[in-house]
């Protein structure tokens, strides 16, 4: 299996961020057609270039953190886990994955009411965006999905099953995990 396999269920978050996609692409595009309709009838003064200008970065700053958000989970392939973050992208070899784990989520480096997936490996732990819910009101950090206590416990159930099938010595990934942006 090459491709990436999302392990968290969809929730209303994806819904949500399905949806401003949805709204933010067909902005763009009647954005994109009344600009151009302007720009061929001539009526386009530097005022108004630079406001277009100002929209369209904003419409693509707003659509590239509405689809990573939209994209925040836990991922599994042959190779490896993936750990997807608002911000950056985590790859994981299986042959350096040794458990998953619920434990406090940590903001500001501070532990909060809600647990996360932790991936640990030979080198280190390494917290995903999958957090379960809880019912206490003090500190959480909303950065990603927000499973059920059911939900949360299958995914774990998941994902170990996926590593006694897949992690296995010797995997594919060499090296540390690769970190992109």
């Amino acid at each position: 299996m090459r491709k990436w396999q999302r392990m968290d269920p969809w929730g209303a978050r994806q819904v949500f961020t399905g949806f401003m996609l949805l709204v933010g692409c067909t902005a763009a595009a009647t954005t994109s057609l009344f600009v151009g309709r302007a720009l061929i009838q001539g009526e386009i003064d530097a005022r108004t270039a630079l406001g277009m200008a100002g929209a369209f970065f904003f419409m693509g700053v707003w659509l590239t953190f509405v689809f990573r958000l939209h994209l925040t989970g836990i991922y599994v392939n042959d190779r490896g886990v993936r750990l997807r973050h608002v911000f950056s992208t985590r790859t994981l070899p299986w042959s350096q994955v040794t458990r998953f784990e619920a434990s406090p989520a940590l903001f500001l480096g501070g532990p909060t009411a809600r647990l996360a997936c932790w991936v640990h490996t030979t080198d280190g732990a390494f917290e995903s965006a999958v957090q379960r819910r809880s019912k206490s009101g003090t500190l959480r950090k909303n950065n990603g999905p927000v499973l059920t206590v059911a939900d949360f416990d299958q995914l774990l159930v998941r994902l170990a099953e996926q590593r006694a099938a897949r992690g296995r010595p010797g995997g594919q990934l060499d090296g540390r995990g690769v970190v992109s942006r």
